[in-house]
């Protein structure tokens, strides 16, 4: 089996798109995956599965759909090797090791349109970007809350969505994945 890391998109913001995790983790039990934890009401999903990721991604925003009645992609997903490869290619290590929670990692639901790289370096505030195939490093120095980058913005350069995670998350959720399987 391999394990997986689900990020959801969008949910449970600002008192919209609610989905009550424990209600989710069921869900995703009874749909036939394994090992299932979530973490923070923020859509942060580890499990197991031996199904074709596209097919795990479509069934999970089909659960939100029909359970939830959440429309759209929502779901994007990385296995436990390629969140230890982002980790790894991080070029933001200080960041990373000062002001973890500054740091995000910008998960695009699909690969970035031709020219997303030149489009990000329009932006001229103080956050500094690396967009790094299908993972975009984001360095907030001064938080996210002060910054003027807009999710507009990056889904535009990008063209494409994503789900931002900052690092104390990514770190928590590589923990979950390489914890020992139940079965």
């Amino acid at each position: 089996m391999i394990k997986y890391i689900a990020l959801l998109r969008a949910i449970n913001v600002g008192g919209n798109n609610k989905v009550v995790m424990d209600e989710l983790r069921g869900h995703l039990i009874d749909a036939g995956l394994s090992n299932v934890q979530t973490y923070i009401a923020s859509g942060n999903i580890t499990f197991s599965s031996d199904q074709d990721v596209t097919i795990l991604r479509d069934g999970i925003d089909g659960l939100l759909q029909d359970k939830f009645s959440l429309q759209g992609q929502r779901t994007t997903l990385r296995d436990q090797a390629q969140l230890q490869r982002l980790i790894k290619r991080n070029p933001y290590v200080f960041a990373a090791r000062d002001r973890p929670n500054m740091l995000h990692v910008h998960f695009l639901l699909q690969a970035p349109r031709e020219g997303a790289e030149v489009a990000l370096t329009s932006y001229k505030g103080v956050e500094k970007m690396r967009l790094d195939g299908d993972v975009l490093y984001i360095d907030y120095p001064d938080g996210v809350g002060q910054s003027q980058l807009t999710p507009r913005f990056l889904e535009q350069a990008l063209g494409c969505m994503g789900t931002s995670r900052n690092w104390n998350t990514v770190l928590k959720l590589l923990e979950m994945v390489s914890q020992p399987s139940d079965q």
